[in-house]
């Protein structure tokens, strides 16, 4: 045994460094992944406006729509659904206080 310390703390020290190292990146990779889900819940939810002859409906967005775009037969009629509007929809959260009776 030379000195005060053998190789066997040397070898526990640096495995001790090594799994602190990696539980503070795996910390960091949770609170980053925590952050990107807070900012997807806060995004606003997108509604297309579809007209079928003066009928006005909205359904989600889908990928692909667009501002006159035809989608074909809404009815037996020969009418075609055209899509006359996109808009965002910001959902916005009640405050416990400030509800009115």
């Amino acid at each position: 045994m030379s000195g005060i310390f053998n190789t066997s703390f040397y070898y526990q020290a640096i495995l001790l460094l090594v799994a602190l190292i990696i539980v503070i990146l795996l910390t960091f990779r949770q609170a980053n992944e925590l952050r990107k889900m807070a900012e997807m819940q806060k995004r606003p939810k997108f509604v297309t406006v579809e007209d079928c002859n003066g009928m006005i409906t909205t359904r989600d967005f889908r990928q692909g729509d667009f501002v006159g775009l035809i989608e074909g037969p809404c009815d037996n009629n020969g009418n075609i659904r055209k899509i006359v509007g996109i808009y965002a929809i910001k959902e916005e959260k009640q405050k416990k206080g400030s509800r009115f009776l």
